[in-house]
């Protein structure tokens, strides 16, 4: 049978509840919460509704034939509600039209800015690996450690906190870390972190490494223009290393496929929307607080090797120039202290992101079967 329905992909519907910070957008009442039936079940209320129907036929809401499928099953296509106000929608097409409903989802994720006004429910973004990226805040700082209280999760899930000391040694050694945009650092752990349940939240206890050395942004550094060929010298060669951390994207680089910003991957998940400047702060942090660790060199080092913390991160547009996004930063340098100024970042399209990747893939997968032929050898 040929499938007529043109539904989302489980990364749009998780992006409309991110987008939605998990709140309906219709009364405002939140779609998930903790579920009495085990310590870390948990209840969703929440659901993907398409503005115009996924689908033609008897009870279709709002179809427009002269959509495409892609269109149909596009993030601009959905909005999130509460189930009840998903039927309601979906009953009414006369008071819910598809302008009206746009119009809604428009105010409601405008309205979501996560700085948040300092209650337990708000917070900034808090991260733990790669996988698990929650809102919440720290309550503890101090010689024993930094205790953080994780108030609803943006990615990964309370199954995932629980799991950490089993799965913490199994972790690479550079994704063993914690990020905080509230302080603006992170650091990689010392030891697996202790969670808690208090009420409906999460708290956890870690201790972090010390950091590991900055390079001092005074001291002299030169190196090439990209752009017209000429030496750069000291703050001119750092903003250029920024800018090519930044827009070189995660896994496009064959000789270390691990090496790389999410940022174009962010842009593209999250433009147009206010997660967007603090995930792009976060990533900052990575890549300022979190070392490389590769043989051959004096130590580990971090990409933002100048850097000592992420003070501010704010997105005025979404619009690209020559493929070129403007953020301005205020970054703490070391030696130098506070520093403003607006970087200029490439921001590869998603068409380039998977060739790039798939090249990456088989020019690294050449160099390490040239690597075995030598050891051999």
């Amino acid at each position: 049978m040929t499938k007529t329905r043109n539904d989302f992909s489980a990364r749009t519907k998780l992006d409309l509840a991110l987008r939605a910070s998990y709140v309906c957008s219709s009364c405002k009442l939140s779609t998930v919460g903790p579920s009495d039936e085990a310590p870390d079940a948990v209840t969703m209320i929440g659901v993907a509704a398409h503005i115009c129907s996924a689908a033609p036929g008897p009870g279709a809401r709002r179809y427009d034939p002269t959509m495409t499928p892609e269109e149909r099953s596009h993030i601009d296509n959905g909005i999130w509600l509460c189930a009840s106000c998903g039927v309601l929608i979906d009953r009414d097409e006369k008071r819910f039209t598809a302008d009206h409903l746009r119009r809604m989802k428009r105010e409601h994720e405008g309205s979501r800015r996560i700085e948040g006004s300092g209650s337990d429910a708000e917070g900034d973004l808090i991260s733990i690996g790669r996988d698990i990226v929650a809102v919440g805040s720290i309550v503890h700082s101090g010689p024993d450690g930094t205790r953080v209280r994780l108030s609803h999760f943006v990615s990964g899930s309370g199954r995932d906190l629980w799991s950490l000391n089993r799965d913490f040694g199994t972790w690479l050694p550079e994704r063993r870390y914690v990020l905080l945009n509230e302080l603006g650092f992170g650091g990689l752990l010392a030891d697996p972190p202790i969670v808690e349940r208090v009420g409906q939240a999460y708290e956890v206890q870690f201790r972090l490494q010390d950091q590991v050395p900055r390079r001092d942004a005074a001291a002299s550094l030169s190196t090439m223009s990209r752009e017209d060929g000429r030496l750069l010298h000291g703050l001119e060669a750092y903003i250029q290393h920024f800018e090519t951390v930044l827009g070189m994207a995660l896994g496009t680089w064959f000789a270390d496929l691990g090496q790389g910003s999410d940022l174009s991957d962010l842009y593209w998940r999250y433009r147009g929307s206010p997660w967007f400047g603090r995930l792009a702060m976060m990533e900052m942090i990575r890549l300022s607080c979190i070392p490389r660790f590769k043989e051959g060199r004096d130590g580990p080092s971090t990409p933002f090797l100048a850097v000592n913390r992420i003070d501010r991160v704010e997105v005025p547009s979404f619009d690209l120039t020559n493929q070129k996004l403007a953020i301005e930063v205020r970054f703490d340098l070391e030696g130098l202290g506070q520093w403003d100024h607006v970087l200029s970042v490439f921001v590869s399209t998603p068409e380039q992101l998977a060739r790039g990747r798939e090249n990456a893939r088989f020019h690294n997968k050449k160099l390490r079967t040239i690597e075995a032929e030598n050891r051999k050898v």
